[in-house]
């Protein structure tokens, strides 16, 4: 008799636990025009922000075409760096903040890691012995959900770079 009242109970669970929407619910999942709006509503509150820190700073700035900001606070000398070269630079990432994210000596190929494009592309305006600070939007970087460790989603980085040689 007990069993049967288990199997019974069990029974009652499972038909509860369909893959059915919730009744309750009306909303619909947003239409890619929506989708297109929220996107430019971002990078507008993003630009904002950026743009109002950089006039609160003493360095000048200029923003790329992809919205990457950069100052250059020491030239370098020789080639350009392009995809495909290695290139060991020292690094220090912080939030728009402040707070510390990262720092060290990295060596990568450009365009072949998980650097970012907006580090990609900015290590592509330097050269050897250049110093660059950079103001990295979230899309640049790691957009909505951030790193998992220390950097949150949607943040905005700076990045300062320097370029010790390229092989």
């Amino acid at each position: 008799m007990r069993l049967t009242a288990y199997i019974v109970m069990i029974a009652v669970i499972a038909a509860g636990c369909q893959n059915k929407p919730d009744s309750r619910s009306k909303a619909s999942p947003p239409t890619n025009a929506e989708l297109i709006e929220l996107n430019r509503s971002l990078i507008t509150q993003d630009r904002n922000t950026i743009n109002e820190w950089v006039s609160k700073s003493d360095r000048n700035f200029t923003e790329t075409s992809t919205g990457l900001w950069y100052s250059i606070l020491g030239h370098g000398s020789g080639p350009t760096i392009k995809t495909g070269d290695n290139v060991n630079f020292d690094y220090e990432c912080t939030l728009l903040n402040g707070n510390p994210c990262y720092s060290g000596n990295q060596t990568i190929r450009v365009g072949y890691t998980d650097a970012g494009s907006g580090v990609t592309e900015g290590l592509q305006m330097m050269q050897e012995g250049s110093d660059y600070l950079f103001i990295v939007p979230p899309y640049l970087a790691f957009g909505l959900t951030g790193d998992g460790a220390k950097i949150p989603g949607r943040a905005i980085l700076i990045y300062r770079i320097r370029v010790r040689d390229i092989n």
